[in-house]
This record gives structure tokens, C-alpha cells and sequence, in this order.
């Protein structure tokens, strides 16, 4: 009884491969060296002169409103080229870690339970990819396609140019160059989120998975004689040491991305709100409706993994109870004595850090919140 277990995300590992940010080989370690040295073409051209490009306009801005647009774009291109770098450092870990979930023994599933638990997830989880893509990818059109008919010439982003690009012939320049870029790092922040909120969904159904099989524990039905029992509470010990040496690495892996996140989120929030205020709606109402689309993923790019890191947190947290639901009275005192300790042992909380300062979380997520609009307000002032 089993199932592909990590579906939802083998295409966005296929598409991480083509974009050169995900091991191509099956080896345990990363192309090392100048070895990805087509990922690093690919991306100095792309991701990392397009970040330059923003940020100089927004240094060499005068004007609060349009520094304000520039701003918000450049931490995020900013937030994305760490994330580049991120990937290319510790995909290598991810990779073993989807590999371990995909094929060995001790992660399949053994009952129809279990299998429709990871269904259900699967499910929902396909439907957050589908209202992600469209809140990110779907800005792609509505700023690009009306610059193709501004009088003046207009750019979907501001950016620094070394020549006039309001100019007829420059224009189209500087205009072919950001319809390639922009969905091109737009896809790659979209897959890059989604894996890393993927392992903290499959981390916490693993750990689900295994209090409903410590719960199970008792003499009748699949276990039979206390040596079969005491064998099969060990199995479960192995589980579960194993499955926090992977929240390890998996921390170990998003830790920098998100912490960098974080602290950019608020300020990108902020400068999103002020621009969306500042907007004339009726005059500009493709800059209206980008703007609110971006807003979404970007509060999306904070409070999802918010929830799927608390759900890792509290699946952790309910193995006491499940432990404590077992036939564990009916047991030998021997095997009660193992499940005592074990019960000691997992009431050590869980949880997945960023950057080892914050705990993310649904704490977290109010905190940013709470900070982007004490900078609105201090902004929405500094205008006045």
C-alpha cells in the first residue's frame, strides 16, 4: 500500500534542474567548482545584473514615490539572488532528503490511513500552488503586456541603463531584455518557495504519521508477543531520531533564505501598501491590479511557511499524546519503562529557525506584520 510520495514536487525539481538550481546528478554532493558553470552564466546575465540595474535607479533617485517603487523590487530581486546562492549551496541536502522520503522502506506507508492523510495534503497542497502561481506569474502580464502601448515609452520595472532607453530604438532593448528576465526569476522564486514549503509540509506529515503508529502500539492485531512489540517501539525510536536530524538539514536549508525574508518582507510590504495608496486607480488600473497581485505573494511568501513550519511544531508536540493513547497499561513493565523514557524524550519541543534568531512561526508572521505598517505609518508621515 503506497504512493508517490513526494508528487507535488518533482515538477518544480524539474524545473529547478532547467533553471540550473538543482543538482542534475543523483550523487549525495553538489557540482562544486566551476563545474555549474552554465548556472552561473545563466544567472550573473540574468538574475544578478538585473538586481544591479534596480538598485542603481534607486540610488540614483531623487523622488520619494518612484524610489519607493524601485525599492520594493530591488529586495526582492535582492531576497531572490540569496536564495540563488542558497540553492546552489545546500540543494545537495534537500535532494537527499526527497530521495530518503521517496524510496526507503521506513517512510512508506502502511496503512489506508496514512495513505489518505498524504492524499489529502497532496491536494491541498496542489491547490496552494495553483493560487500562488497565479498571485506571482500572473503580474507578469498585466505589466508587461501595456508597455507595448505607452506613449510615452515605459518599462514594466525602472531600471538603470548606460543609454536613453525612453528612446524609440534603445527602448526595444531595454524592453526585450526585462520580458526574459522578469518571468525567468518570477518562475524561479516561485519553485525555489514552493520546495522549501514542501519539505516542512512532508516533515510534519511524517511526523503525524508516526504518533498515529505509536498510538497503535499494543499486543493484538499487527504486533504480536512483547519481543515483536519492543522491536517495533524501536523501529519507532529510529523514526523519529531520524526525522530530527532531517528537520536539521532541512533548517540547515531554508534557515538563511527565510531569514533574509524576513527582514526584507516588512519593508517590501510597506513600500507595496504606499505604492498601491499612491496609485491613481482609474489612471492606471494594470499598475493597480499588479500591485495587489504582488502584495498577495508577497504576504504568501511569509505566512505560508509560517504554518507549515507550526505545523511541524505541533505535530511534534501531539507525539506525547498519541504515545500516552497506546495499550501501553497492558504492557510489561519492561516495555512500559522504554515508554516512559521515550515519552521524556519526546517532550522536547520542535521547531525550525531562521538564521538561528527567529522560530518560524504564526508569531513570526504577526511580528511582520505588525512592523510593516509601523513603517507605513511613519512613511504615510514623512510624505505628509
Amino acid at each position: 500500500m503506497d504512493i508517490d510520495r513526494i508528487r507535488p514536487v518533482r515538477f518544480l525539481l524539474r524545473l529547478l534542474g532547467w533553471f540550473r538550481l538543482w543538482p542534475t546528478s543523483g550523487g549525495p554532493r553538489p557540482q562544486r567548482g566551476w563545474t555549474n558553470w552554465q548556472g552561473y552564466l545563466l544567472h550573473s546575465g540574468l538574475t544578478l545584473l538585473f538586481t544591479v540595474l534596480l538598485w542603481a535607479e534607486a540610488i540614483l533617485s531623487t523622488d520619494m514615490e518612484h524610489t519607493v517603487d524601485v525599492l520594493l523590487i530591488s529586495l526582492t530581486m535582492t531576497a531572490l539572488a540569496l536564495k540563488v546562492l542558497n540553492n546552489w549551496s545546500y540543494a545537495h541536502m534537500a535532494q537527499r532528503i526527497l530521495t530518503e522520503w521517496s524510496s526507503v522502506d521506513r517512510f512508506r506507508l502502511k496503512t489506508l490511513q496514512e495513505v489518505d492523510m498524504w492524499r489529502n495534503e497532496h491536494q491541498r497542497f496542489d491547490r496552494v500552488v495553483c493560487v500562488y502561481i497565479m498571485c506571482s506569474v500572473g503580474v507578469i502580464p498585466v505589466i508587461v503586456i501595456p508597455c507595448l502601448f505607452n506613449i510615452p515609452n515605459r518599462l514594466p520595472f525602472w531600471m538603470w541603463t548606460p543609454f536613453d532607453w525612453q528612446q524609440s530604438v534603445s527602448f526595444w532593448f531595454a524592453f526585450i531584455y526585462q520580458a526574459v528576465v522578469i518571468p525567468f526569476i518570477c518562475l524561479c522564486n516561485v519553485s525555489m518557495d514552493l520546495v522549501n514549503w514542501y519539505l516542512m509540509l512532508h516533515l510534519s506529515l511524517c511526523l503525524r504519521m508516526l504518533g498515529q503508529r505509536l498510538a497503535a502500539l499494543n499486543n493484538s492485531g499487527i504486533q504480536q508477543g512483547e519481543d515483536q512489540l519492543c522491536t517495533d517501539l524501536l523501529d519507532l525510536v529510529a523514526l523519529h531520531q531520524r526525522l530530527k536530524q532531517q528537520a536539521l538539514d532541512i533548517e540547515k536549508f531554508i534557515s538563511m533564505s527565510t531569514l533574509f525574508q524576513i527582514l526584507v518582507s516588512s519593508l517590501i510590504i510597506c513600500c507595496t501598501i504606499y505604492s498601491i495608496q499612491m496609485t491613481p486607480v482609474m489612471q492606471d488600473l494594470g499598475k493597480f491590479a499588479a500591485m495587489i497581485q504582488y502584495l498577495l505573494s508577497m504576504v504568501m511568501q511569509i505566512l505560508l511557511p509560517s504554518i507549515y513550519s507550526n505545523e511541524v511544531t505541533n505535530s511534534a508536540a501531539k507525539l506525547t499524546d498519541a504515545l500516552y493513547s497506546s495499550a501501553w497499561p497492558d504492557l510489561s513493565p519492561r516495555l512500559r519503562r522504554l515508554i516512559l523514557m521515550l515519552t521524556i524524550y519526546l517532550n522536547r519541543p520542535m521547531y525550525l529557525r531562521a538564521g538561528g534568531f527567529f522560530n518560524v512561526g504564526l508569531p513570526m508572521f504577526t511580528k511582520v506584520i505588525n512592523q510593516a505598517y509601523s513603517l507605513l505609518a511613519l512613511l504615510l508621515n514623512m510624505n505628509n
